[in-house]
């Protein structure tokens, strides 16, 4: 906002000039200097200055300005709470928070999968961003088993034959979608993924295949795909024989990697192996290129040397490659092969004037290529020779996604080839049946045979792993499967609230389709019964709750749902471009904060809409780069790779200010970043210079302090960058800061956002993980807490929650981040602090109304209900620690303590009854809740008090015929004594506004 002329005082000759956003930005905490001359956060001299001013200047305002400020004590005095702060802040002051996952429990996509010999009931997948899990009850539950380690991005697993306890990790997935995540290197367990030993290549990145000596588990193979925007000297065949300790580069080079490695089981010196030479562009392209050099090759020396087969396989063009040896002939070899090179001479360039093909819209797949060299292989004579059995593009088409093939090993004669579906021959590749595949394309990836089962199989796909244990049944209408509906490893690109209450989380999740799940569960818990699949998103888009209608979410390009009726909204159109429009894999749509009606999209141009885009506004010229840039890491074929954008670039991240009404800033995929103040009408390049072409604008955050400060998160791993980029302006894109002090190298950015709440709190999303920053970005530290590695995509403050949608583990939430919000210097100041409670809805708890849901059911947990009371203790307690809860009158209504002996039972929704003294418990111990007692330890920590009133002694819960539950609303205080000391904090808990509606 320009400085505003207004009258001079009374009794003065000064001209006044009011800079609202220059007094907002301002900092209310005192310096640290200041802090140590007295224990107000803001000296009465100051205070009395700043508002002074401010009241004036707001006075004499006209009110049309005056509607466009909004100080931060406007929406919540939490604002202004934060104190000075010392940074980096210890850990141990935020140490009680907890991320909650909240599904869903619909899979993500799973490349890697294995069972182990000789333990029927027991398997392993790898998800492409979720890590390593493990099921020992053949499918019925699976656990994380790989959340300590610094990656989640798995391409490859392989159980020892000769020994159940010895499992190999390769990282990095091996499905190259322009969304892939990268490894480092090779993990390795030796007690069935207990624990996990690093065994090095970091820097291979992509790991397609690991294969261990049928009868010694030390000689292992590694089939490393390599770097995917650059050439690098770590890929190609790495061997080791000694369990992984050390390895050795056996084929390949800096520009061809391998993605299969296979060894016969009959004779450990025979190694086949697929090479490809593979790369991405920084633009948008589907498919990954096939460059030189790949072919199928085989070793007859250990590995040592190899030689290439072609005697009946294409002469090149060869990309990605499934092989498999029959164990009990092996002799016969078969190979799934992706070769794009047509068997027809070239086709003849269109005459001038010809029209343009329609590309394909957002997200879309591109239509099937012509047919190739590609197909379905046998070799009869150890790869001396082959012969091609089928072409069909059902078995090796879009090959750079699929080409993964399984013989039965007892059965030279049964194969099976994943790929949108699972297929397989029983007569050696003449005949083919579709064994499993749904409308709409499942899309499925390695396939694991028990050997001494046939029937027992595993297979991966992208809705995550499912276990067959009849697969080898004659009608593919017989064979049945396991769920993929347990495994809570969805990767989401966006999240957005909608606001019905309690609120709802939705977001896209990829190869699946967009999803909405409760934040709170309608029963006990969070279970099948609170997710739906949702139609606006897709699988790749932007979802957008709408803010003035609860339950009406838009997605995509601008479509418009009822998701209680699951109907699409009539009226509804689509932004009309001037010229073809592009599209990267996912465009950006997003409300604003400052004009709730205003919705914005972009494609190279930004659109609007006002009216529930029933019609749009074209609002920029093409926002993107005009020359062509091709990076210098590009191999030939990379540098010629094109699709529907060409070599052009995209809008990737819209941020409309929540300030200023019209203040809008945007943010390319090839690295631009423009804003307008007038909505559209003008638009100025504020691109820092440090952002080269291809440097992509993961997001832009406009303030919601100061509408001449935003931040840009910029990826630049596609030009062999890995590294966080984290840009801050305070004066429009004048100038910009780099802020990145304190994060860890080698992740890149993904997001980041600020608390509309507390000024200068940034939370931002890598690769990797989160991490958070108390002074506007000066310095970062992690608030991984409890969250597993994985990709971090988005986040959303909402309310007292912050909610986070990950690319590999679904959406999970902190629980009011209250104590985030009031961190300050004097948290550290005594011995102990009580963090002032957010007022809290007294919610009316779900319950399962008889038989509860079983816990061996997919589920996640309810936030818990109650009043959430975080307190901090700066040494270990030397006496019990207690926690009152006092009524408006000064009443303990109830009470925690860390004596055990001295602990209060909860109310209860049982009633309370006492445990029979003698004889067996009525319920197992997965159902019987130990009493906590108050943790008197060092660190933050968190009790929650439950407003409900005591019960009748004995009396059954209201779904069994009892008295309905009362519950405390009202003023009511915390009361912390420790350490001789005493510490109170006020709080509020408001009445469910669904009892009201009732």
């Amino acid at each position: 906002m320009s400085r505003q002329r207004v009258n001079p005082l009374p009794g003065s000759d000064e001209e006044l000039f009011f800079d609202a956003a220059a007094f907002l930005s301002f900092p209310l905490e005192k310096s640290v200097d200041d802090q140590q001359n007295s224990d107000s956060l803001l000296t009465r001299r100051d205070f009395v200055a700043r508002t002074g001013r401010a009241g004036i200047a707001l006075a004499i305002l006209p009110p049309d300005l005056r509607r466009l400020i909004r100080t931060p004590s406007d929406s919540n005095p939490e604002s202004l709470a934060g104190g000075v702060l010392s940074v980096p802040v210890s850990p141990e002051l935020f140490s009680g928070l907890r991320w909650r996952m909240i599904g869903p429990f619909r899979g993500g996509r799973v490349a890697a999968a294995s069972g182990v010999p000789g333990r029927p009931n027991e398997f392993y997948f790898g998800a492409v961003n979720g890590g390593v899990w493990k099921t020992i009850d053949g499918g019925r539950m699976w656990f994380p088993i790989f959340d300590g380690q610094s990656t989640s991005s798995i391409g490859a697993i392989a159980v020892a034959p000769s020994d159940p306890n010895i499992v190999f990790v390769g990282s990095g997935e091996s499905t190259l979608r322009d969304s892939v995540g990268y490894g480092n290197g090779v993990y390795k367990s030796v007690d069935a993924g207990k624990t996990w030993t690093h065994l090095g290549l970091d820097e291979t990145h992509h790991i397609g295949k690991i294969a261990i000596d049928p009868k010694n588990p030390n000689n292992v193979f590694a089939a490393a795909i390599g770097k995917l925007y650059a050439a690098n000297a770590e890929r190609g065949v790495y061997r080791s024989r000694d369990g992984g300790r050390s390895w050795q580069k056996v084929l390949g080079d800096e520009n061809v990697g391998a993605v299969e490695v296979v060894i016969d089981p009959a004779n450990s010196q025979v190694v086949y192996a697929g090479l490809w030479n593979t790369r991405r562009p920084p633009w948008f392209t589907y498919a990954p290129t096939n460059g030189p050099g790949g072919g199928i090759f085989k070793s007859t020396d250990g590995g040592t040397n190899w030689s290439r087969l072609s005697n009946g396989l294409p002469k090149e063009g060869i990309g990605r490659t499934g092989i498999a040896v029959s164990p009990t002939n092996p002799n016969r070899v078969y190979a799934i092969v992706d070769c794009l090179l047509s068997e027809a001479p070239p086709q003849r360039e269109p005459p001038l004037g010809a029209p343009v093909p329609t590309p394909a819209p957002a997200g879309a797949r591109p239509s099937s290529p012509p047919p190739g060299q590609g197909g379905f292989f046998r070799s009869d004579d150890a790869g001396a020779t082959w012969t091609r059995l089928s072409n069909d593009p059902a078995l090796w088409g879009r090959g750079w996604y699929f080409e993964k093939i399984a013989v039965d090993p007892t059965d030279p004669d049964t194969v099976y080839v994943p790929n949108v579906a699972v297929n397989r021959t029983s007569d050696g590749g003449r005949t083919w049946v579709v064994l499993r595949g749904s409308p709409g394309g499942d899309d499925y990836h390695q396939a694991w045979i028990s050997p001494s089962d046939p029937n027992t199989m595993i297979v991966a796909s992208d809705q995550g792993a499912i276990i067959s244990r009849n697969a080898k049944s004659r009608d593919p209408r017989d064979v049945t499967w396991t769920s993929w509906l347990n495994q809570p490893t969805a990767q989401i690109y966006h999240l957005s609230i909608d606001g019905r209450f309690p609120y709802w989380v939705t977001g896209a999740q990829q190869d699946s389709g967009a999803i909405a799940v409760r934040s709170r569960g309608k029963f006990a818990q969070i279970s099948m019964h609170d997710w739906e699949p949702i139609a606006p998103g897709g699988e790749s888009g932007y979802t957008a709750g709408d803010p003035l209608n609860p339950g009406v979410v838009y997605g995509g390009d601008g479509q418009r749902w009822n998701l209680e009726t699951n109907t699409p909204v009539e009226g509804t159109t689509r932004p009309t471009s001037p010229e073809t429009p592009r599209s990267d894999w996912t465009q950006p749509l997003v409300f604003s904060r400052a004009d709730r009606k205003s919705l914005y999209y972009a494609n190279q141009f930004v659109f609007r809409t006002k009216d529930g885009a029933k019609t749009w506004a074209r609002i920029s010229p093409d926002l993107t780069r005009t020359e062509i840039v091709v990076p210098p890491t590009l191999d030939e074929t990379a540098a010629a790779a094109i699709d529907r954008n060409g070599k052009r670039g995209v809008v990737y991240t819209i941020a409309p200010s929540p300030l200023r009404v019209g203040v809008v800033w945007v943010g390319t995929d090839d690295g631009l970043i423009h804003l307008t103040a007038d909505d559209g009408q003008n638009w100025q390049n504020v691109t820092p210079s440090a952002i080269t072409p291809w440097s992509r604008l993961t997001m832009i955050e406009a303030s919601h302090f100061d509408q001449s400060t935003a931040y840009a998160s910029v990826d630049r791993h596609q030009l062999q960058d890995f590294d966080p980029y984290i840009h801050r302006t305070r004066d429009s894109g004048k100038t910009w800061q780099l802020i990145t002090k304190g994060m860890p190298r080698g992740a890149y950015v993904h997001v980041v956002k600020e608390d509309p709440l507390r000024r200068g709190m940034l939370v931002a999303g890598t690769e990797r993980g989160i991490h958070v920053s108390f002074d506007d970005g000066d310095n970062w530290q992690p608030l991984q807490l409890n969250m597993p590695v994985t990709s971090i995509r988005d986040f959303e403050f909402y309310g007292n929650d912050l909610i986070v949608a990950s690319h590999g583990r679904g959406f999970w939430i902190i629980d009011d981040i209250s104590a985030l919000r009031q961190l300050s210097d004097a948290v550290m100041r005594d011995d102990a602090y009580l963090f002032k409670p957010s007022d809290t809805i007294n919610y009316i708890e779900g319950t399962d109304n008889g038989t509860p849901l079983q816990k061996d059911e997919p589920q996640a947990e309810n936030p818990p209900n109650g009043v959430a009371i975080d307190y901090y203790l700066k040494r270990n307690a030397s006496a019990p620690v207690t926690i009152e809860i006092l009524d408006a009158s000064g009443a303990v209504i109830r009470s925690f303590s860390s004596d055990p002996n001295a602990q209060q039972p909860p109310p209860g929704r049982r009633g309370g009854a006492a445990p029979p003294a003698t004889g067996l418990p009525r319920v197992s111990p997965l159902w019987q809740a130990s009493p906590t007692p108050l943790p008197g330890t060092t660190g933050m920590h968190r009790v929650i008090w439950n407003p409900l009133r005591e019960r009748p002694r004995g009396a059954p819960p209201a779904d069994e015929g009892g008295p309905l539950d009362t519950r405390y609303t009202g003023n009511f205080t915390a009361r912390l004594k420790v350490n001789g000391k005493t510490f109170t904090q006020p709080f509020i808990v408001k009445p469910d506004p669904r009892e009201a509606r009732a």
